[in-house]
């Protein structure tokens, strides 16, 4: 039976998080490696193999992953989210103390674990950015406060946004919904400039006040429970990606409802509302994936990579 690709995804991620946290940067030996993973040396040498390859091949997306072979062993480091000091935000260490409390015999080390937390000096923000990264919502923190505001006191809200098309329009809205999809946030919402419901992307408001005057929920404004919901509304069309045998079983455990091209490639048909995120998420898979169908998205991507 074929290995699953989640399966070797979490030793590849035990793997850099356990050299990432050493505290020597020198070579270690695969023996001494493997003993301390659990695994053979020949399952940590073919580990090993797949990150080069993807070192190699998606350099621009891996840019803080650094592999190299030596005589009898191997140099591995992130400067990614593994890297060390481990630092803690206040809600994360509330979360972990908390945790703790529910254990049994855990009391003891929750105590001391809040006494080093109350003594430690606070992680500023840019060592919070150093050490975890931006999360995707930080950037559009104050716009999500203020539309889930003004959806749950129902206050229209004034704003100034940029569509696809790259032109900035001002407009009034009644947001009825706040939703995530695909790492991007939406306000779903009615807007009186196009009395009909839009799905606004709140990365492309460019600024936005709440107004003191009020709204009534909108029936015809359809909740919405799925991303294809969301896309759908936006005027999404569906676009059929062939991938490669090379990355089919990766592709297969991440879209599952896909089908077998005659030909070995697996298909796949994505509902597309911006040609730039099918361009995006089609150009890191390099030459293993391609834009069958519509005509259109497939002439955007090739017009993307010349």
């Amino acid at each position: 039976m074929a290995e699953l690709a989640e399966t070797q995804v979490q030793r590849l991620v035990a793997l850099v998080a356990w050299m990432s946290q050493r505290d020597t940067g020198r070579p270690v030996r695969y023996r001494d490696a493997a003993r301390a993973l659990g695994l053979s040396e020949e399952l940590l040498e073919a580990d090993l193999q797949v990150l080069l390859s993807l070192t190699d091949s998606y350099k621009p997306w891996l840019s803080s992953l650094s592999v190299a072979l030596v005589a009898n062993g191997f140099t591995l480091s992130s400067r990614g989210a593994f890297r060390r000091p481990l630092r803690f935000s206040h809600d994360e260490a509330l979360a972990l103390l908390v945790g703790l409390a529910g254990l049994r015999g855990a009391a003891a080390l929750a105590g001391k674990l809040g006494a080093g937390f109350a003594a430690a000096p606070p992680v500023t923000e840019v060592e919070r950015s150093w050490a975890m990264g931006p999360t995707p919502a930080e950037p559009v923190a104050p716009l999500l406060a203020l539309f889930r505001r003004a959806r749950d006191e129902r206050r229209k809200v004034e704003l100034r946004y940029c569509g696809s098309g790259g032109e900035p329009s001002s407009r009034v809205v009644h947001p009825h919904q706040v939703v995530q999809a695909a790492r991007a946030w939406y306000v779903v919402a009615w807007c009186e400039r196009a009395r009909a419901p839009r799905h606004f992307r709140v990365e492309r408001v460019l600024g936005a006040r709440a107004l003191e005057e009020g709204f009534e929920p909108r029936k015809e404004l359809r909740r919405v429970t799925r991303v294809r919901d969301l896309l759908a509304a936006d005027g999404a069309v569906t676009a059929t990606v062939a991938f490669s045998p090379v990355i089919a079983r990766w592709i297969r455990e991440l879209y599952p409802d896909g089908s077998e091209g005659p030909d070995g490639r697996y298909l796949v048909r994505l509902p597309v509302a911006d040609p730039r995120w099918l361009a995006r998420e089609i150009l890191q898979y390099g030459a293993e994936a391609e834009v069958l169908e519509p005509a259109s998205l497939r002439d955007f991507v090739r017009a993307v990579v010349s």
